[in-house]
């Protein structure tokens, strides 16, 4: 009897999913923490990320607390750092931030706006949050003017919160900073940002999140299950939530009603993305390849990281054995 064994190495998901099961919608392996750059001193509360869509190797920073209204352009390794002045706004605690249309002309289509989230809330007491538009340009004046602000409350009272991310759609999705209990995930929709009369805007519940079960063993440590920034992926199929602890992949489209949580698995639905230890991290993006990139605040005269970390496609080995 003659026996043949073909093996062949494959690097597609297909292969990777036993029959009958799931296909994975989150990444199945990330690389460990690399150092991607050192975050200038000038940033001394880094609680935002983004990474430019127009330009290519281009970040944008903030501090949070009330440091002022600047922000801060870098190149992909954190260094060769602008500081930019908003005019016109008094901000009072920016904590994240994220790229999105900036909503002109009659289909909304154009340029490409940095969007700032005014939403940190620590004593949950604000009557509204805001959301202020700047456009992307090849080159910025050390003081420009916001293309608008989006003033916003929430249906059921004050939050805290500290992550927001813009949808491919345009719609934004923020998850409140919440525990104990599940985190909430709040809508404005492409419309309601493209609003420039400064009526408010009132933000629809569409969902809700308990970290812990995310987390895993993390979960004892309260750190853990406070959301501190949020993104969507440039697909708008997949989020990537941070906490203080750890950084939660979800393979969800925000777009779309959220799945009872209760049957999410650990591997498909979701994936813990153990991340490098920091002072305070608060700012996570993803790059246009689907990778990583989070900061910290500074702690002392420590100097702050820049990581990365991407996700890795392994190769899966297919046995055939013809007799």
């Amino acid at each position: 009897m003659r026996h043949i064994a073909i093996a062949a190495v494959l690097a597609c998901a297909a292969c990777a999913t036993p029959p009958g099961s799931a296909a994975p919608r989150v990444c199945t392996a990330w690389s460990a923490p690399e150092p991607a750059g050192a975050i200038d001193p000038a940033i001394m509360e880094a609680s935002g990320l983004a990474v430019s869509k127009a330009f290519p190797s281009r970040l944008y920073h903030h501090n949070d607390s009330g440091r002022g209204p600047k922000f801060f352009v870098s190149d992909s390794a954190g260094a060769n750092l602008r500081t930019v002045t908003m005019a016109g706004y008094k901000d009072k605690d920016i904590e994240d931030m994220s790229m999105g249309p900036c909503g002109e002309g009659k289909n909304g289509d154009g340029r490409t706006c940095v969007v700032f989230g005014d939403v940190g809330d620590n004593g949950s007491s604000r009557p509204s949050v805001s959301f202020i538009l700047m456009p992307e340009k090849e080159t910025y004046a050390d003081t420009e003017t916001p293309l608008r602000v989006v003033n916003a409350h929430y249906p059921d009272g004050p939050h805290n919160a500290e992550g927001f991310a813009i949808h491919p759609n345009g719609d934004l999705y923020l998850v409140t900073k919440t525990s104990p209990g599940p985190a909430q995930i709040f809508r404005l929709t492409r419309d309601q940002l493209r609003v420039s009369d400064g009526a408010m805007q009132t933000f629809t519940e569409v969902g809700k999140i308990d970290i812990a079960p995310l987390v895993g063993d993390l979960a004892s440590q309260r750190s853990a299950l406070l959301v501190t920034s949020f993104d969507i992926a440039p697909d708008g199929k997949r989020a990537v939530i941070l906490t203080y602890g750890a950084a939660v992949e979800i393979g969800f489209d925000l777009s779309k009603p959220l799945a009872p949580q209760s049957g999410w698995k650990s591997g498909e639905d979701f994936r813990r993305i153990d991340i490098a230890t920091q002072p305070q991290t608060e700012a996570i993006a993803y790059a246009p390849n689907g990778a990583i990139l989070y900061d910290s605040e500074r702690k002392g005269d420590a100097p702050v990281q820049l990581y990365r970390q991407t996700c890795q496609k392994p190769q899966f080995r297919l046995i055939c054995s013809i007799s």
